[in-house]
């Protein structure tokens, strides 16, 4: 689509230097890209309040400018969400850069959501997968699973933070998940990168997915 201006959001603050990278090629393949954060107006005082309490069954992981990793209230922040993406109406799609489970929670027209496009990618190549999961940290174990439990899949889950990025403990969660069973390992979260993957992907047997690089792969072939 020629000229489509592209709105990537992360629930975070922007830019997202751990993304920079990739965002570059989307630019050098032609796309109108711009970076927004749910969390760039609010001060440090305000985001603290966004955290999780000991009642919040869903929380959301993502990174700050500064480098440093938060853990959010989903519930808290779905009105910050909707009112960044309400300021977007401009752009031809927007992309929220998080595969936390926001289908039907969210109102806009062209809205691309990695949950959603990754349920149904992952549909489309077999339905009787095992698939082994990794996520940012242990509490969100329920919610993760729950997401792909919902599209008919097996799943077991374990945590490693790609904010906290360690290959050795991330290659040990992989080779876990594998020996459970895993027919196929996602990496789910949109602050995992292609070359992580590439630092585990020869020491498994079984294949791996990374949303952001299977989104932004799609994000180009739309656009």
């Amino acid at each position: 689509m020629q000229h489509s201006k592209i709105a990537v959001v992360t629930i975070g603050q922007a830019p997202r230097k751990d993304m920079a990278e990739d965002i570059q090629q989307l630019r050098e393949a032609g796309l109108h890209v711009h970076e927004f954060g749910v969390l760039d107006s609010l001060s440090s005082e305000e985001i603290a309040t966004l955290s999780p309490s000991l009642e919040d069954s869903d929380v959301l992981v993502t990174l700050l400018t500064n480098g440093r990793q938060v853990k959010l209230s989903k519930q808290k922040l779905m009105p910050y969400i909707q009112n960044c993406i309400d300021d977007l109406h401009e752009f031809t799609w927007i992309l929220l850069m998080c595969t936390g489970d926001f289908t039907n929670k969210l109102s806009y027209k062209n809205l691309l959501l990695p949950d959603r496009m990754m349920t149904n990618l992952v549909k489309g190549l077999h339905t009787e997968l095992a698939i082994g999961l990794i996520g940012p940290e242990p509490e969100q174990h329920r919610t993760v699973a729950e997401k792909w439990q919902k599209a008919q899949f097996d799943v077991t889950f374990s945590a490693s933070s790609p904010y906290h990025f360690d290959n050795q403990h991330l290659l040990s969660k992989a080779q876990q998940l594998e020996e459970q069973g895993a027919d196929l390992l996602i990496l789910d979260c949109m602050g995992y990168s292609t070359t992580m993957k590439n630092m585990i992907k020869d020491q498994l047997t079984i294949p791996i997915i990374v949303p952001r690089e299977a989104v932004f792969t799609i994000l180009k072939a739309i656009c």
